[in-house]
């Protein structure tokens, strides 16, 4: 918003103590953080034996034991006030995942299962909510790679529709919010149907290849 102060600050997510420090920096320049989003995320787009183990092992620092450390520095203070939400930018591959994207689908599932625990927890604590955005292809440098079996019925999705989306589900304190909505269909589908039908679903899914490491944004 044009007028509006804004302040940045530089923080590798998945080193837990500068996460800590630059907390406590945040803090003293801003004020406290009431709206906590967890967006960062690495994806390497290798098969599991292609996949270097430094590379597999900087994709669940940063996907998902970030949220750990940021959570950690940031929640405490909104439980103090009574005020505050954490969000998190998932992905629909953490409830069906796809070939060639091991690392990322691996910690998009561990995220869930973080979110999902937290917001849980959280139920009891008036004025804390929890908010996940689990969105289908989105339409960034990130997933330059994927390959939809019909992309004409489902096309990327739009980054700034997704950021609108996000922003009304905090509005109205909304849990969980596939993108698309028919993105529910496949994951009814992933777990009533057998093998066979499973593997149609991936076809129909995708797949990521990518020859180099891609740094998302937070």
């Amino acid at each position: 918003m044009t007028g509006t102060e804004c302040h940045y600050f530089v923080c590798d997510v998945g080193n837990r103590e500068e996460v800590y420090e630059q907390a406590k920096v945040v803090r003293e320049k801003v004020g406290d953080v009431t709206i906590l989003v967890n967006n960062a995320a690495v994806v390497h787009g290798k098969s599991l034996m292609n996949s270097d183990d430094d590379a597999l092992l900087k994709t669940q620092h940063i996907n998902t034991l970030g949220q750990f450390w940021t959570t950690k520095a940031f929640l405490p203070r909104m439980l103090e006030l009574r005020h505050g939400h954490v969000v998190c930018i998932n992905s629909i591959l953490s409830l069906s995942s796809i070939p060639g994207a091991i690392d990322y689908c691996t910690s998009k599932a561990s995220s869930y299962a973080f979110m999902e625990s937290l917001t849980l927890g959280l139920l009891d604590c008036p004025g804390v909510d929890c908010t996940t955005i689990l969105p289908f292809h989105t339409d960034t440098e990130m997933f330059q790679g994927m390959r939809v079996r019909f992309p004409q019925l489902f096309p990327p999705l739009n980054p700034e529709m997704v950021a609108c989306r996000t922003v009304d589900a905090v509005r109205t304190n909304t849990a969980f919010v596939v993108l698309p909505w028919t993105m529910h269909f496949l994951v009814i589908l992933k777990s009533i149907l057998p093998q066979g039908a499973l593997e149609e679903i991936h076809k129909f899914a995708g797949s990521y290849t990518c020859m180099n490491t891609f740094k998302g944004r937070t």
